[in-house]
C-alpha cells in the first residue's frame, strides 16, 4: 500500500508553513502528488431587503476578497521559497459551506494534512479538520503549529483503545510508514478479559503491524492519574516518536462537543504530527 497523493488545506500563507512542510517530508520520501488548496473564507451572504444588501456587508466582503487575493501571493510565494512542487487550487467560500469544501477536498486525496488550531479551537483549521476527518472517509494528518520539518514514519506511536476508528488509524498509518519502522503501540488503562481487548490487550495489533515488517514494541500503561493524551504523549517522548497515530470520535457528532474529550486535549498539546482517522 502506497501514498499517492496528498492534500493540503492551508487558510493562511505563514501560519500554515508547518503543513506545507509537512506534506514535502511525506512526498520527498514517497514521491505522492501534493494538491494545496487555498482556501479563503468569506463571511457568510444576507439576504436582501428592501434596502438591498447592506452597505457595511458589501463593504466587508471587498475587503475579503482583497485579503484572499493577498493571501494567495503571499503563499505562491512561500511555495516558490520552499521549492515544493505542488498544484495549486485556489478556492473562495462563505464560512458555511467551508466543511462541505473541506470534506469534498479530502475525498479525493489518500492523505488530507491540516495545521492544528493555533489558538481558539473554534476557528476555521478545527472546522477542516473535523470536516476532512467526518466527511471524507479518509485519514487526516495534523500539522503542529511549531512543527518544523524532520523524518516522518520512522518512530510512530500508536494509541490503541480496540475502537473501530482505532484499527482504521492503524490500518491508514500503513500509508506513511516507513518500511520496517519502530512501531509502540500503547494502551492506558486496558483491562484484559474486556469485549474489545480481548486476553492480551494490544497484544493482536502488534502482531498484525509485525507481519507487515515493523518493530514493534507493545506498552500497556496505567493513567496514575494522568489523562489518556498524557501518557500517549509522554510515551512519544520516551520513544523520541515523529509521529503519533489515534481514532479520531468514539461518538456521534452531536453527541459532544466539537473536538471533544481526547481529540480536543491533543489537538492542544501535541507537538509531532498526528494521524487521525474516523
Amino acid at each position: 500500500m502506497q501514498l499517492k497523493d496528498i492534500s493540503i488545506c492551508v487558510a493562511s500563507a505563514q501560519e500554515d508553513a508547518g503543513a506545507l512542510d509537512l506534506a514535502q517530508a511525506l512526498a520527498a520520501k514517497t514521491g505522492a502528488h501534493v494538491a494545496c488548496s487555498a482556501i479563503g473564507i468569506m463571511p457568510a451572504p444576507i439576504l436582501y431587503n428592501e434596502f438591498g444588501m447592506g452597505a457595511a456587508y458589501v463593504e466587508q466582503l471587498n475587503q475579503d476578497k482583497e485579503l484572499i487575493d493577498r493571501f494567495w501571493a503571499d503563499l505562491q510565494k512561500t511555495l516558490d521559497k520552499k521549492d515544493l512542487r505542488c498544484e495549486l487550487r485556489r478556492h473562495r467560500t462563505y464560512g458555511t459551506n467551508l466543511e462541505s469544501l473541506v470534506a469534498t477536498i479530502a475525498r479525493h486525496a489518500d492523505l488530507t494534512i491540516i495545521r492544528a488550531p493555533a489558538k481558539d479551537i473554534l476557528q476555521p483549521h478545527a472546522q477542516m479538520i473535523e470536516a476532512a476527518l467526518l466527511g471524507s472517509g479518509r485519514p487526516v494528518m495534523v500539522a503542529p503549529v511549531e512543527w518544523k520539518s524532520g523524518p516522518v514514519g520512522k518512530r510512530i506511536v500508536v494509541g490503541w483503545d480496540a475502537s473501530r476508528e482505532a484499527a482504521r488509524a492503524v490500518h491508514d498509518a500503513l500509508l506513511v510508514a516507513d518500511e520496517g519502522a519502530e512501531i509502540t503501540v500503547v494502551t492506558v488503562d486496558a483491562k484484559a478479559g474486556s469485549l474489545d481487548h480481548g486476553d492480551a490487550p494490544g497484544l493482536d495489533i502488534a502482531a498484525h503491524l509485525a507481519r507487515h515488517g515493523h518493530k514493534v514494541t507493545l506498552r500497556n500503561e496505567g493513567s496514575l492519574g494522568r489523562s489518556a493524551h498524557e501518557v500517549i504523549l509522554q510515551v512519544a517522548m520516551d520513544k523520541n516518536a515523529d509521529m503519533i497515530v489515534l481514532g479520531g470520535y468514539r461518538h456521534a457528532r452531536l453527541q459532544q462537543a466539537l473536538f471533544g474529550g481526547m481529540t480536543r486535549s491533543m489537538l492542544r498539546d501535541v507537538k509531532l504530527p498526528l494521524l487521525l482517522s474516523h
